[in-house]
């Protein structure tokens, strides 16, 4: 594949140098390996080199191993509310993910379930609403999506949190499928800017549970992307095995892609849009491969992410629709100035 080197302007904060041998166990769901650490002395306050720590790591276990290793670590006195960067805490990313049964175990110990991100300043409860958000026209929502929304609004609710309220529809508030869209562009023409981008026909507008959605429509990206000179063929993949095997062939491809996924099976960031450039899938050829990623989303700088965690892929093959060695010829012969500034290689 040409890689497009997409312009990036977040950059994430490494609290740790070395990922750690419990933060490992619970990434890999891997709790007889996390409880023989626990009960060997392991340090509860190892952090990777993302910055995730122990208290968020526990949100990759299932239900059942979720409960043991809480159990297991409140012998040990362990805090559970120690945040990572951003504020981020246990309680936030579960309640961001409608983990609605493992929250119902964490919420027996001492957590505090106002704490409000640093960036948006949005409480777990509202935390919430983005399982139901609709950012792509293609993109799946899971039919019992609200109703697990709801269920953990009601715990919290229930454990002292404060009321619920949907954000106000912002142009931050677009979702960040949009900026990874802005990415793309910026390769394209690096003087775009996403407000700019904001500006042209891409979205559908509607309504859901009165909550306000903005969404990329498909048909009218690629119509766009005729506007920029670019001819786009968008697929959607939405099966493991088949999202790997598509990350390789595009990657063989010597034809130009750019690869967008949804992280929908990750349990802790499950509604982020990531730019894919990359990752150790070609050696390993196996779901559990690592992604190099680009999440315009800095809130989640501390979570990584592999093939298995990627619920939707976006491929999107580009096609520019004029010769690029031949153009600035053709331009000077025409008296003009070149306009066309590509980063494609």
């Amino acid at each position: 594949m040409k890689k497009l080197f997409l312009i990036t302007v977040l950059c994430s904060v490494c609290a740790g140098l070395f990922a750690g041998p419990l933060i490992d166990a619970a990434k890999a769901r891997d709790y007889k390996t996390f409880e023989k650490l626990v009960k060997s002395n392991a340090d509860l306050n190892e952090t990777d080199e993302n910055g995730m720590n122990v208290q968020l790591s526990l949100a990759y276990f299932n239900v059942k191993d979720f409960k043991k290793a809480c159990k297991l670590l409140a012998k040990k006195g362990f805090d559970f509310d120690v945040p990572v960067a951003n504020n981020i805490s246990l309680v936030y990313v579960l309640a961001y993910s409608c983990a609605h049964e493992k929250l119902s175990v964490l919420l027996k110990y001492k957590v505090d379930v106002n704490r409000k991100n640093s960036i948006t300043e949005l409480k777990p409860i509202e935390a919430t609403q983005f399982s139901t958000f609709k950012f792509f026209s293609e993109q799946i929502i899971p039919d019992d999506a609200y109703d697990r929304a709801q269920k953990t609004r009601k715990l919290l609710l229930q454990h002292g949190s404060d009321a619920f309220k949907y954000c106000d529809l912002t142009f931050g508030n677009v979702g960040n499928f949009f900026f990874c869209l802005a990415n793309v562009f910026s390769s394209i023409d690096p003087f775009i800017t996403p407000q700019e981008l904001n500006s042209y026909n891409l979205f559908d507008y509607s309504n859901f549970k009165d909550q306000t959605l903005v969404i990329v429509n498909q048909q009218l990206l690629e119509k766009v992307f005729l506007e920029f000179g670019v001819g786009a063929t968008i697929n959607n993949y939405y099966d493991s095995q088949e999202i790997l095997e598509k990350l390789i062939e595009c990657t063989e491809s010597p034809y130009p892609f750019v690869l967008i996924g949804n992280t929908g099976n990750n349990p802790i960031a499950p509604y982020q849009w990531v730019n894919i450039n990359g990752g150790s899938y070609m050696e390993d050829n196996s779901i559990t491969a690592s992604l190099d990623t680009f999440s315009p989303d800095a809130l989640y700088d501390f979570v990584s992410y592999d093939v298995q965690d990627i619920s939707q892929l976006v491929t999107i093959q580009l096609n520019y629709l004029y010769d690029l060695d031949n153009l600035e010829d053709e331009m000077e012969e025409a008296e003009e100035e070149p306009v066309i500034i590509s980063s494609l290689h």
